[in-house]
This record gives structure tokens, C-alpha cells and sequence, in this order.
């Protein structure tokens, strides 16, 4: 079946690199592949085709993009600071991997520079901050409420709150216009500078910037907690892949809508 006859939106999903027995094993790395695996199903779950993407040439990993109508950056190590004028020296960064901010990257890019629609899940909404020029915190303060369950078996379990979300947002509306959910989250990196092009989507009652999304009429959306989360609300783990879903198939309907006019 070519793109042009596909029924069914193709989400592309770079690897976890440690995954791939590449660094070391951290257990916080261990946790962040399991959640990958819950993300890969939701996607499914959603109706749309996963499509897990490995490193590669910029030729090879092009053709692989070419093929899908939306990416999902998924959660995993910190960000390498280096890339918003940090220090890589912090004693709490984990999982830094600058090959697997390269794979990251290059797919937030494509979908940018496509129009396809992005979201970004953790440490993919932190990286969607970096690339529009913004900066993170390498390691939150404690505060009023706890964004990790650091005392858990991985030292990094989910802890649990609840997110105010800002009417008329996207993110908002992907979860039917509600003003606040309860949500699982498990992250040491947030927001810091919001990055150019991008607004706030949502806050945590600490003043945490929880969503962001972009400020023109792309589909690009990035959420500090976990929806792929068993935990808290069963029900609000699959709004945001369908969400996705829906307008990776307008993509889809638009692609072959040309190609049918161009006798494909």
C-alpha cells in the first residue's frame, strides 16, 4: 500500500536510545522506556500506525519522516543544557544523550518545517521549548507541590496534582474545554524562558508551566506530565493522542487530496 492509499495516520516516534543498550541503564532511563512502550500503545489506541524511528543518515531519517503525518516526542533522560546555555556539569542531570537530542530535534524540526502536527510529552515538551529558544530549569526547587515522587522505587516516580488549564487554549480544548484535570507527572527539567513563538497553555497551582503550545495556527502542543500514565484518571490518558490522530488525518486526507489531482 503507498502513502497515497493509507487509510490510517502514520505518528512518528524517535527511539529510546537506552533502548538500544547505548549508556548506561539508569533506573530513571528503565522507567522512562516502559513509559515509552505505553506511549507507542496509545498511539494504537488511538487508531493511528506508530512508527518508531532509529538514528540514521540525514537522507535516511528524511525518507522515514517523509512517511508520517504527525510526531509524538516522548518522555526520557534530561536535556543536554549545553543546548540553552547551561551547564553539563549539574550533579543531578541524568540520561544526558546528545545523539538522542539529535534524533529528538531532527524530528521537531521536520514536523515544524512540514506543518505537521508535534507534541511533545515531558522531555519532549522541554525540548520543543529549546528549539524555540527558550531555557530550562536543570533542576526544579522544591516548592509547594511535588512534580516527582522522588523517594519512589526508580527515584523518579510519578507524583500527583492537579494543572489549571488556560481557557481557549488547545490544549484546553483536546480536553473538552474543562478548566482543570488531575494529572501524573515525573520530571526535575521544566520551563524556564518560554521560547519565542510558543504560549503558556497551562500552570500547575505552583505557577509551573505545565502545557505550552504554539502561538500561530500549527498543531504543536507540549505537556509536562504523562498522560500514558496508569495513574490518575484512567479517562484522560487517551484525549491527547486522538487529538493528535485527527489532525494528522487532515494531513493525510490533504496529501492525498494533491496527489489525486496530480493523477497519483
Amino acid at each position: 500500500m503507498t502513502i497515497a492509499e493509507s487509510t490510517i495516520p502514520r505518528i512518528g516516534i524517535p527511539i529510546r536510545l537506552s533502548s538500544l543498550g547505548c549508556g548506561s541503564m539508569d533506573p530513571r532511563m528503565e522507567a522512562a522506556q516502559k513509559v515509552f512502550d505505553a506511549v507507542v500503545e496509545l498511539i494504537r489506541e488511538s487508531g493511528a500506525e506508530p512508527v518508531v524511528i532509529a538514528p540514521g543518515t540525514t537522507e535516511e531519517l528524511d525518507t522515514v519522516f517523509g512517511t508520517c503525518q504527525g510526531f509524538i516526542l516522548p518522555g526520557g533522560g534530561d536535556v543536554d543544557p549545553t543546548l540553552f546555555g547551561g551547564a553539563a556539569d549539574e550533579a543531578t542531570l541524568f540520561g544526558v544523550d546528545a545523539e538522542q537530542d539529535s534524533l529528538d530535534i531532527a524530528a521537531i524540526r521536520y514536523g515544524l518545517e512540514n506543518a505537521l502536527p508535534v507534541l511533545g510529552i515531558c522531555r519532549g515538551l522541554q525540548l520543543l521549548n529549546v528549539v524555540y529558544g527558550g531555557t530550562l530549569h536543570i533542576d526544579l526547587e522544591a516548592g509547594s507541590i511535588a512534580h516527582a515522587d522522588k523517594e519512589g522505587a526508580s527515584g523518579m516516580d510519578f507524583a500527583v496534582h492537579e494543572v489549571e488549564l488556560l481557557p481557549g487554549s488547545r490544549c484546553a480544548a483536546v480536553f473538552g474545554g474543562v478548566g482543570r484535570i488531575k494529572i501524573a507527572s515525573a520530571h526535575h527539567q521544566a520551563v524556564d524562558e518560554l521560547g519565542s513563538g510558543l504560549r503558556i497553555s497551562a500552570r500547575a497551582d505552583d505557577g509551573l508551566i505545565e502545557a505550552l503550545e504554539s502561538e500561530d495556527e500549527a498543531w504543536v502542543l507540549g505537556i509536562q506530565w504523562h498522560p500514558e500514565a496508569p495513574i490518575p484518571v484512567t479517562e484522560l490518558r487517551l484525549p491527547v493522542f486522538s487529538a493528535l490522530k485527527a489532525e494528522a488525518e487532515r494531513v493525510l486526507g490533504s496529501t492525498d487530496s494533491f496527489l489525486e489531482r496530480q493523477g497519483a
